[in-house]
């Protein structure tokens, strides 16, 4: 079989197993890590590697290509690591990042070298004692590039957990990487006794070199190509390839100086800055393909250098592995717990944590594959196959656990009342606004304006502007109110500051204090930066964009799926009430004419939310003509809560009665049916209004909207939210639709 189709039915095997096997282990939240190991064991020396059939479809010729390949692979993963990683987050690591990071690798490193150095004598042969020193090493480091692909697992990155370990995994890989240095050169020593002390010499000045050049000439290269791409341009592709090229050449450079190919190109790439412009274009590029197909074939190419039958019960080396195994992964999980308990950390929290930052990965796969190899041969073959079943546990328990102690909602448990309902009438309202792009502003300021802020009644407005994470591993989160946290000179949110700021200035009176955040984080975990900083701010509103556009004429210009998910993702976790705002065009509140705003109440605790913010917007220094319509099902068919009936009336009384301080009511009381005949009243009068407020009420079933949710097409909206924003609708009145908030039991 030539090499081509040799190498295609290679990898169609290895995904096929790959696959196979996640298929069955991700219901117990293993990943697909995992998988990829567990597909190297079975096509290895092992199991099918003993048959002749795959003897042949593996020999020797064709593992040495499918090996090249992944090699190359990592390499490139390594590089855009590298690249991901932000070095500027050591300067502003707190004292309990910095303590558990430096404790995780210092401390198991200590207690592995003094037992290893106890009991060596006795059990191991001066051959197996020679790599001692670096399976300690390798079983002490905490990789940078692992915790981040760990976290991204569990979905729990944007945490504050997630983020304590990402601190304490970037200062102990720090570590790491100067004692990995100071290894390698120790090695280079011992292997070449008879070229003497010069050779060590030259290879430590060649590495100290090229540390320098990547700091002083490739750095700020990187630099003057950023500041050469005009602002929301694409960097320019030959760029690109120069730094490509420059990765390849410095994987030659650090063989050179006797240390692994793929050392050079990481260093290279801590040089690149960080997310957009250049690092998210170098991440785009060649992140997928490495990611999903070169990083898991190199992980199933490393795991079939395991032989379980080297694996003897009754040899000394075995015996003394397990033992060097225990202390230090006790050692490593000890040294997290400490500075954790000593920061009174709950218990489940640490435990967790000590665990994220004692998982393996691809990393440590890499390090006992490299220097297990025929080449390097530090590591022998049985203590190879036995890192490599190590690495599988450990991949395997370490992230059901966590997942077990570790649940990142609880703290959004509803313990007090953080609505606008049970937030006294004359009383500071706290809204945080979430903006993804320029369009949404004018929609927001319009709704803020209209909630009549005034000295009596103020605003306290929190911006916050969500931006995609694209080349970086670590989310960032800065707040424009203390400039000197922030993590570059680069304004990411000056549009969204001035257009506020300006805001504000109208409305001073009104605006007693307004606080503009920006949050880069991967769109499948903003949420928690949301909920997160409502909870902070004490917010009783969150008021989130929807995720469709509409254009002038009425048409649905754009839909972003990954808004959409934000949004229900706050939906269900928010520790206060959420706002869903859809906006049809209107963006001005006219100053000579009034703002039609109407309230649909159904009655239930999100229209009791929804009718209160109504009732807040009507004053005497806005020209607010609030009209609530309230439909009442016919008969005495409707089964409602009693302490529901009793809230309804108590927030209806006033408005019936005309009695809203500030402005003028109209009460309006519709006799329906059923849903159809609900629709159709709320159609003949939707264009009357300027801005249409209605609570979500999910899966609250009534006569009034009987029939209507099966053609709901946005749950998130409610039944008749989705009503009022459907593309049939063509309108320009806009809808805010309002859930309470949801209380949750506190044991969640």
């Amino acid at each position: 079989m030539s090499a081509l189709p040799q190498l295609e039915l290679q990898m169609m095997i290895i995904f096929a197993i790959t696959h196979a096997s996640h298929y069955i282990l991700k219901p117990y939240g293993v990943p697909q890590f995992t998988s990829q190991i567990i597909a190297g064991i079975i096509l290895g020396p092992s199991l099918l590697g003993r048959l002749e059939p795959f003897k042949i479809l593996f020999d020797v010729r064709s593992q040495e290509i499918i090996g090249i390949l992944a090699a190359f692979g990592y390499t490139v993963f390594l590089f855009l690591s590298g690249v991901k990683m932000d070095m500027e987050v050591l300067k502003r690591t707190g004292r309990k990042a910095l303590y558990t990071g430096t404790a995780c690798i210092l401390f198991p490193l200590i207690i592995g070298l003094s037992l290893g150095l106890s009991l060596k004598r006795s059990w191991l042969t001066k051959e197996e004692a020679y790599s001692l020193p670096f399976l300690t090493a390798f079983h002490s480091l905490t990789p940078f590039p692992v915790v981040v692909y760990l976290l991204e697992k569990l979905k729990i990155l944007n945490s504050e957990l997630g983020q304590l370990g990402l601190s304490a995994a970037l200062v102990s890989d720090s570590i790491g990487l100067f004692l990995l240095v100071l290894a390698t050169w120790s090695r280079v020593a011992r292997e070449n006794p008879a070229k003497g002390n010069f050779h060590v010499i030259f290879v430590g000045a060649s590495s100290i070199s090229y540390l320098l050049t990547v700091v002083f000439v490739f750095r700020p290269t990187m630099v003057w190509i950023v500041k050469q791409t005009p602002k929301g341009r694409p960097v320019k592709t030959v760029y690109i390839h120069m730094i490509m090229l420059l990765m390849l050449v410095s994987g030659l450079l650090s063989r050179s100086f006797n240390f692994n190919f793929v050392t050079g190109p990481f260093f290279l790439g801590l040089a690149v800055p960080d997310g957009p412009p250049l690092g998210s274009a170098i991440v785009n590029k060649f992140n997928c393909f490495t990611e999903h197909v070169l990083l898991p074939l190199f992980v199933t190419i490393c795991a079939m250098k395991a032989d379980l039958g080297l694996i003897s019960l009754g040899s000394n080396l075995l015996a003394f592995y397990i033992i060097l195994l225990i202390a230090t992964s006790a050692a490593k999980m000890v040294a997290c717990l400490i500075p954790l308990f000593y920061s009174k950390m709950p218990i489940n929290d640490a435990i967790a944590l000590a665990l994220i930052l004692s998982f393996k990965g691809e990393v440590q796969l890499s390090l006992y594959s490299y220097y297990g190899d025929d080449q390097v041969q530090l590591i022998l073959d049985k203590a190879l196959s036995l890192s490599i079943v190590t690495i599988l546990i450990n991949a395997t328990i370490a992230p059901i656990l966590v997942k077990y102690l570790y649940d990142p909602s609880r703290k959004y448990a509803g313990y007090k009342e953080r609505d606008i309902m049970h937030n006294r009438s004359n009383a500071e309202l706290r809204i945080l606004v979430c903006i993804h792009k320029p369009d949404n502003i004018p929609a927001v300021i319009k709704l803020l304006e209209a909630s009549g802020p005034t000295r009596q009644r103020p605003l306290t407005v929190y911006v916050l502007h969500l931006i995609k994470l694209i080349g970086r591993a670590s989310p960032v989160f800065i707040s424009h109110q203390m400039q000197k946290k922030t993590l570059s000179k680069t304004c990411y949110s000056e549009n969204v500051i001035i257009a506020f700021n300006r805001f504000k200035q109208d409305n001073l009176d009104g605006i007693s204090l307004l606080h503009v955040f920006t949050a880069i984080s991967p769109p499948k975990y903003m949420h928690e930066d949301v909920c997160t900083l409502a909870m902070d701010k004490l917010a009783s509103l969150i008021l989130l964009p929807f995720h469709r556009k509409w254009s002038l004429d009425g048409f649905v210009e754009s839909e972003e799926c990954a808004i959409r998910t934000l949004n229900c993702g706050v939906l269900e976790l928010a520790p206060c009430s959420v706002g869903i705002l859809v906006d049809r065009g209107r963006s001005t509140i006219p100053a000579d004419s009034s703002y039609s705003v109407a309230m649909i109440f159904l009655g239930g605790s999100d229209d009791q939310e929804a009718l209160t913010l109504a009732k807040r917007m009507v004053n005497d220094l806005m020209n607010i003509n609030l009209t609530v319509v309230h439909f009442v099902a016919s008969g005495s068919e409707e089964i409602r809560d009693w302490d529901d009936n009793l809230l309804d009336h108590e927030v209806l009384k006033d408005v019936k009665l005309n009695n809203v301080s500030g402005g003028y009511v109209t009460y309006i009381e519709e006799m329906v049916e059923d849903g159809p005949q609900t629709a159709l009243i709320i159609h003949s009068m939707i264009d009357e209004y300027d801005l249409t407020i209605v609570g979500r009420r999910h899966n609250v079933v009534s006569p009034q909207t009987s029939g209507l949710a099966e053609w709901s097409e946005f749950p998130e909206l409610g039944i008749i939210g989705d009503l009022l924003a459907s593309t049939e609708n063509n309108t320009r009145t806009s809808v805010l639709v309002v859930q309470q908030q949801q209380r949750r039991p506190k044991n969640l």
